[in-house]
């Protein structure tokens, strides 16, 4: 029968992240094999002891322990050989695993298995930071160019490494596995073979174009369309065009990282975009149609009388395309009061007299001739219409 995870690190079911961590760390330090050598059961209560604090430090495996116990695990965390470990959930404990730590304890003392070794290696992906205008982010772009530094499989040896005529070997010292025992103190682990560097081959005649690696660096010319609507930091993937693999491993990918130019006009929200438009009050005041310039053109937008001066004004469908759907985004227009620096007599003059108009000051007679000089008397409105 297993023991309870709890009971293991000498901790309570509603134990937090610090206690567990200072339980399992008070295990390991009393249980470690370097202070126990020979001493079977030291050994088996250490691979308990982190047997459970592996599950219980894991908010997801711990809510099915805690509901399912051992059974709704399953194969992650049944113990035994399908027992499966996340070194990096025991980064903070490598003063007192120390090399056993790096040198795959996890793997070899708890039934990880040996990593296989076949000798390909896949490419490295790589990244290329590309700046665009606004324009270029909202509209996309058909066809961009970029010269690309890489490693390519060498033209000589088609990438083997291997000298015309020959090929590679199965290495001597590790005989193809990519790894050899090695003694730590009270463990026997695994490690790369230093012969072949765990690939589980070597090159007995090395390409001289190449010298062995199978791969040379180029510049090399890459294609591709900018989608309509990427922003800043939208990672483009292209498949297979990063650098080539070793020994027949796979090629990697290039990574496009954009970087978009700021607009003056316009602020960007995802597929939306804001701007502010300033409006001279007499529009704001009686209404009308405002001429406006949307990244697709110019537009109409109308106006009611008496439109506030922090009104916004929304135009469906005039935003950044969507990258994940159809359709675009919104452009809203935040309306502001364009306030003149400066006047003529005569404006000035009509300024004032609507002024003293609102506030009550001026006589008829004057508001009737100030009205007439700004929106036409009804007496002049009629001599038109007749």
């Amino acid at each position: 029968m297993k023991r309870d995870y709890y009971e293991v690190l000498g901790v309570s079911k509603e134990a937090g992240a610090d206690e567990l961590k200072k339980a399992y760390r008070k295990l390991a330090m009393e249980l470690h094999p370097d202070r126990n050598p020979g001493n079977k059961e030291a050994e088996e209560k250490f691979k308990e002891a982190a047997e459970a604090y592996s599950v219980l430090s894991d908010a997801e495996k711990r809510k099915v322990y805690d509901q399912f116990g051992h059974a709704g695990l399953g194969g992650a965390g049944g113990g035994g050989q399908q027992f499966q470990f996340d070194p990096g959930q025991f980064a903070d404990f490598e003063d007192i695993l120390g090399s056993f730590f790096g040198g795959g304890i996890f793997g070899d003392l708890f039934g990880g298995g040996r990593r296989k070794s076949g000798g390909e290696e896949r490419g490295s992906d790589l990244q290329y930071n590309l700046k665009l205008s606004f324009q270029d982010a909202i509209f996309g772009k058909d066809a961009v160019e970029l010269s690309i530094p890489r490693l390519e499989a060498c033209d000589t040896c088609h990438g083997s490494g291997c000298e015309a005529g020959t090929r590679a070997e199965t290495c001597p010292q590790c005989r193809g596995a990519g790894q050899v025992a090695v003694r730590q103190g009270f463990f026997q682990m695994l490690a790369p073979c230093p012969r072949c560097e765990g690939r589980g081959r070597i090159i007995p005649k090395p390409c001289k174009s190449c010298h062995g690696e199978g791969r040379v660096h180029r510049k090399s010319k890459v294609s591709f369309k900018v989608p309509a609507g990427v922003d800043r930091g939208t990672r483009l993937r292209l498949q297979n065009q990063g650098e080539a693999g070793r020994f027949g491993g796979r090629t990697g990918d290039l990574y496009v990282v954009f970087d978009v130019e700021q607009d003056t006009r316009y602020e960007r929200d995802g597929s939306d975009l804001h701007r502010r438009l300033e409006v001279h009050w007499p529009l704001l005041v009686t209404g009308g149609t405002l001429e406006v310039e949307t990244p697709y053109g110019p537009d109409k937008v109308k106006l009611a009388a008496g439109t506030p001066a922090d009104h916004v004004v929304k135009l469906v469908n005039a935003g950044v395309p969507r990258l994940q759907g159809s359709g675009r985004g919104d452009l809203y227009l935040h309306l502001r009061v364009a306030v003149p620096k400066s006047l003529s007599a005569e404006q000035r003059e009509l300024v004032e007299q609507l002024r003293r108009s609102l506030e009550g000051e001026s006589d008829p007679a004057e508001d009737e001739g100030f009205l007439a000089k700004v929106f036409g008397s009804e007496k002049g409105k009629k001599k038109k219409r007749k």
